[in-house]
């Protein structure tokens, strides 16, 4: 109390606290990070060391003017924001123990385009109690901001704040120019003014306008097959016995492939880590990383292509993420060609029950589209496997194969105990949210000329390095999906698929093409030079495939990585804990 009453009673009280309460700040953060602030000079030259010296005084005093800000606050209001500033240190601390670094721009923008299920699922996975014992120290620092006296002249206050303010706008632009967001983090705080500013700066940038046109084109008459994009959720290839996994989990989906009706890609290389990002490379078709060029958002959409050859265009989005934030600039805009666009609301509305784990449910419904007729262009987001991966298949015996499990509510545990039930918990969701999809599906449509291409929009982790997050990281594992066709019994373009060239490497990128393809899109009516389809795909490409993670746009936390041949070791193969190394399932 001595160092609280000789600051209080100094010459400018306010400016000795708001300073000290900085100075302690950043003293808890490097104690508390001490591992990644120690790494930092070990991994830059001299240069970046003294740009690192530069953002590190610029964020400072983006501290001290956020803390002065808050002590010019009346009484009330800055016990709010005292309040509001702990919650967010806590959510901040709680990114960190999960993925080593504080919510970037790219977070904070999923956060708020992403369904609140997935928030809610995201806050499951990334909060832990302990977090609480890592916030007390900023909890106890920021409380001394209580103590400064109020000031008694509004008119300074207003101008104090304004050029504070205008300090935190004007330094946050700098960074956003200048440091990528990747390579610095800061305390919590100012971390998270950056996040809000970096995706703020972020949306100004973006296109806004229309879609590139189509050439005219005119067809005879409506297509009599059907075309199904299925665009999976968290499915990991290499966890698909399919694949070579040592478990059943996929079955069904094998009798299929012994039938011929089944042509398997093997393991797939995801475009991102991120949701959002694959979905936009898989439906605009756009081939380069980042998207420097807003091409994902400036390119016809697959929807658009069909529409055009004649397919009655329909999405079903049960998983709410890409298209979902972009649906109320329909017409000329970010989303259009769709003849139908179905959601859980909708489903509501016509009182189609979609069941718990609404998968199975969305197989009836594709059934019974087809079983009407042909000449349907579908693509369903599916709700697929986010974690927490319990929450996807029933509670009971026939669905829960493999034992332990995780229960709703628990946390990631990386130790070997914690990833059995991890694995087991996700394999049995395999099972149920994969497997059954299909067999459900094929044995309810009665409809025999159609062709679904199966993907999923990345993978997941499943600890096997330790990990507590399951995506949204650059690690090889989260690119990991699965790629293959299914096709009717008299599928009447059969002969294309046969003839695919056994051993070839795949890309989401290759989708884009090969839809156009199974449309029997002429060359001349494809606006884009797109990726090779897999029908034209050799053993020879795609020797090195390409995936980004963060930043779509190349900003921020954008990173560009890629999966070479042949890929490193174990990639492409993941194993029950316990399991005995040696099968393969890498392609």
């Amino acid at each position: 109390m001595s160092l609280l009453s000789s600051i209080t009673g100094a010459s400018c009280p306010r400016v000795a606290t708001v300073l000290l309460v900085s100075m302690l700040s950043v003293i808890s953060d490097a104690v508390l990070r001490s591992r990644d602030y120690r790494a930092l000079p070990d991994s830059r030259s001299f240069t970046d060391i003294m740009k690192f010296l530069g953002a590190f005084t610029l964020v400072f005093l983006q501290l001290f003017a956020l803390f002065y800000f808050i002590a010019l606050l009346p009484g009330p209001l800055r016990a709010i924001a005292l309040l509001f500033s702990v919650f967010l240190v806590i959510v901040q601390l709680s990114y960190w123990q999960t993925l080593s670094q504080f919510m970037t721009g790219t977070d904070l923008y999923l956060s708020v385009t992403v369904s609140g299920a997935h928030r809610i699922e995201a806050i499951l996975s990334f909060f832990k109690p302990q977090v609480l014992v890592y916030a007390l120290p900023y909890l106890l620092i920021l409380s001394l901001l209580l103590f400064v006296p109020p000031v008694s002249d509004a008119g300074m206050t207003i101008a104090l704040s304004i050029l504070l303010l205008l300090y935190l706008f004007v330094s946050n632009y700098v960074l956003f120019r200048f440091v990528p967001e990747r390579s610095f983090h800061l305390n919590p705080l100012t971390s998270f003014l950056r996040a809000i500013a970096q995706c703020a700066f972020e949306s100004r940038q973006r296109y806004q306008g229309i879609r590139d046109s189509l050439p005219a084109f005119q067809v005879s008459q409506r297509p009599l097959d059907s075309v199904i994009y299925v665009i999976d959720e968290s499915v990991r290839g290499s966890n698909l016995s399919l694949n070579g996994y040592p478990r059943a989990t996929t079955p069904f989906l094998q009798s299929l492939e012994t039938e011929g009706r089944l042509i398997n890609l093997g393991i797939c290389v995801a475009a991102s880590s991120f949701t959002h990002i694959s979905n936009a490379y898989l439906l605009s078709g756009h081939n380069e990383f980042p998207d420097t060029d807003f091409r994902t958002r400036k390119n016809p959409t697959i929807f658009d292509y069909a529409k055009t050859m004649g397919y009655e265009t329909i999405y079903i989005d049960i998983n709410r993420v890409y298209l979902a934030s972009l649906k109320k600039a329909a017409g000329d805009g970010p989303v259009r060609s769709l003849d139908s666009w179905m959601n859980e609301n909708s489903f509501e509305e016509q009182q189609i029950d979609l069941e718990v784990t609404k998968d199975s449910g969305v197989a009836r419904v594709l059934s019974a589209i087809l079983n009407k007729g042909g000449g349907y262009f579908i693509v369903v987001n599916k709700k697929g496997l986010h974690f927490q991966y319990c929450n996807n298949y029933p509670d009971d015996t026939a669905s829960t194969i493999w034992t332990p499990v995780m229960k709703t509510l628990e946390s990631i545990d990386p130790g070997p105990t914690g990833r059995e039930k991890l694995v087991n918990s996700y394999d049995n969701g395999i099972r149920y949210q994969v497997d059954e999809f299909f067999r459900v599906f094929v044995s309810e449509t009665t409809n025999q000329n159609y062709v679904i291409l199966y993907t999923s929009d990345h993978g997941q982790t499943l600890a096997e390095h330790g990990q507590r997050y399951t995506h949204m990281k650059a690690d090889p594992e989260i690119v990991d999906v699965p790629d293959f066709l299914v096709s009717s019994e008299q599928y009447a373009r059969q002969g294309l698929l046969d003839d695919i060239e056994p051993g070839i490497r795949v890309s989401h990128l290759n989708n884009f093409a090969t839809l156009l393809d199974l449309m029997e899109v002429p060359l001349a009516l494809r606006v884009r030079s797109y990726e090779k389809s897999i029908f034209a795909l050799t053993t020879g490409d795609n020797s090195d495939r390409c995936y980004m993670s963060g930043s779509l746009h190349g900003s921020g936390d954008y990173t560009l990585h890629s999966i070479p041949t042949p890929p490193g070791d174990g990639w492409g193969h993941s194993l029950p804990v316990g399991a005995v190394p040696g099968s393969s399932n890498e392609h």
